[in-house]
């Protein structure tokens, strides 16, 4: 039954937390917030041009480069973080942060990641970048307003020409 429990808190894709353990971890986090002034950023970024990949390579292409993304995550996450899979082809992080500011520098580390994730396919190489939203925990907030706060961080990015960070701070 463990073993159940626990695939109901990751995606069965690419095995990272899914959307419901990314939600209650935000929950913790933001009581943690609370009661003790922990400081904490959310970071939301989805894959540029994700269709193109679907429709020129096909869907087993597309899950390579979900895998492949989720790969490069597992193996630069720290320990005090949480990154899953949002949805579709849209990631979030939860980090523990010093002062607001450290968000867009957080945000960069991981675009750059991400842009340098490089997936042979066929004979070529592929190369993904993603569009990111990072916002810091404030003193009103709730999981909805944080969530939507970086969910138009995030679609500002897309609108400005993909492959950025915007930040609130």
């Amino acid at each position: 039954m463990e073993h159940l429990a626990d695939l109901a808190m990751h995606d069965s894709l690419t095995k990272l937390p899914n959307r419901r353990y990314l939600e209650s971890f935000l929950e913790y986090k933001i009581s943690e917030y609370m009661r003790f002034g922990r400081l904490f950023a959310v970071l939301m970024g989805d894959i540029d041009n994700f269709r193109y990949f679907n429709n020129n390579y096909g869907h087993e292409a597309g899950d390579k480069v979900l895998l492949n993304i989720a790969a490069t995550i597992k193996r630069n996450m720290r320990r005090d973080d949480l990154i899953g899979r949002w949805g579709g082809e849209e990631f979030v992080g939860i980090y523990s942060v010093g002062k607001p500011e450290d968000g867009a520098i957080i945000g960069e580390k991981f675009r750059q990641m991400v842009l340098h994730t490089e997936l042979p396919y066929g004979g070529t190489v592929l190369t993904v970048s993603m569009s990111i939203g990072v916002t810091a925990i404030r003193p009103n907030d709730t999981a909805v307003t944080v969530m939507n706060r970086v969910d138009e961080l995030m679609y500002h990015s897309k609108r400005t020409g993909k492959n950025c960070v915007t930040a609130d701070r």
